[in-house]
């Protein structure tokens, strides 16, 4: 049985303030159009405000079946922030796409070992890594990355437990309540992502990599569940396409599969690495700050920093993020980097 939406948006946490803006008719982005979505609503909203200053800031992914590959970073203790990063685009882009993929393969790692930001510290994922970015950057696509500041808490008034209340047919009453949190949030913003850039009647594929919110049989079962619940909360979709997903570790995933989640890979990892050397956001609707990647300490992530700065005609790029300011408040910003210049958001 489907949970009621009231139900589901009861709890649900907002970041403050939160404006509300007729967003612009040739947007790419649809905003959610309910506060009482949370905290999801003000990241939306705070897309919206950039996309609406920055004409061509997103590409549409609504011809043909849009894929999605999704990859994490900062989930261990010492980490100050979570990164959830999504690449979208879609099958026929891909498709053309693929032989560039193929032929970067064939000169640089023709043993097919995978690329990952962990690992650039091995020579020969080194030396690819450029080569790697300059294909990517020819992919038509989106490349969304969400950053959550680990002190701003549970997504939802009552914290878990009123999670697995809500949805009792996701979770048991004795799930782990971090498990409940992080499987939440990753539904979400896999709910916020379908909500904002996909059509109603288009069919989607999603390819994650490994997480603990995934890990089991069981736990992908609950997930899609709650995932599905999420979107159609967000969207009051009745006769939506099918959204079909898979494992990087499945022996049916694409070749490619890989590759792409990569690309989220090396985005979160970086941006991990990089946070505090981005701003957050300065109490206006709009900003401009100059940020130099001479104060990123990690050669990684001002490789990747620098890549992201130098912008790309095909794959377009937008950073969120959930702070806490001076007073503990949380607050939503979306960034990007535009001709060395980053013009962020808050809302």
């Amino acid at each position: 049985m489907m949970p009621n939406t009231q139900d589901q948006s009861r709890f649900a946490k907002r970041a403050e303030p939160i404006s509300v803006i007729i967003p612009p008719q040739m947007s790419v982005w649809h905003p959610l159009v309910d506060p009482q979505v949370g905290y999801l609503f003000s990241l939306s909203d705070s897309l919206r405000i950039v996309e609406a200053n920055t004409p061509g800031f997103l590409v549409p992914v609504t011809e043909g079946t849009m894929i999605v590959a999704s990859d994490y970073s900062g989930q261990h203790k010492e980490a100050t922030h979570e990164a959830y990063s999504f690449l979208i685009t879609t099958e026929p882009v891909l498709h053309d796409w693929l032989p560039s993929l193929r032929a970067f393969r064939a000169k640089w790692l023709p043993d097919n070992r995978r690329i990952s930001f962990k690992k650039l510290n091995e020579p020969l994922r080194w030396r690819a890594l450029p080569a790697f970015l300059e294909v990517v950057g020819r992919l038509r696509g989106n490349l969304v990355t969400i950053m959550v500041d680990r002190r701003v808490g549970s997504f939802v008034d009552g914290g878990p437990s009123a999670v697995i209340e809500v949805f009792p047919d996701c979770f048991s009453a004795e799930a782990n309540p971090g498990t409940v949190e992080k499987m939440l949030r990753l539904a979400s913003f896999v709910a916020l992502i379908l909500s904002g850039l996909r059509q109603e009647t288009q069919i989607s594929k999603w390819i994650s990599d490994e997480d603990e919110a995934l890990d089991s049989y069981q736990k992908r079962e609950s997930f899609s569940r709650l995932a599905t619940y999420l979107t159609f909360g967000l969207t009051g979709w009745r006769r939506p396409a099918d959204h079909l997903f898979a494992m990087t570790g499945s022996p049916k995933v694409p070749y490619w599969s890989e590759d792409l989640t990569a690309v989220a890979d090396i985005a979160a990892g970086a941006y991990c690495q990089m946070i505090s050397n981005l701003p957050t956001y300065f109490g206006r609707a709009t900003w401009r700050v100059r940020a130099s990647s001479e104060n990123v300490a990690s050669e990684r992530a001002r490789t990747v920093g620098t890549w992201l700065a130098r912008g790309h005609t095909s794959l377009k790029h937008v950073l969120l993020r959930l702070e806490l300011d001076s007073n503990r408040q949380v607050r939503a910003s979306a960034q990007a980097f535009v001709k060395a210049i980053e013009v962020p958001t808050d809302s």
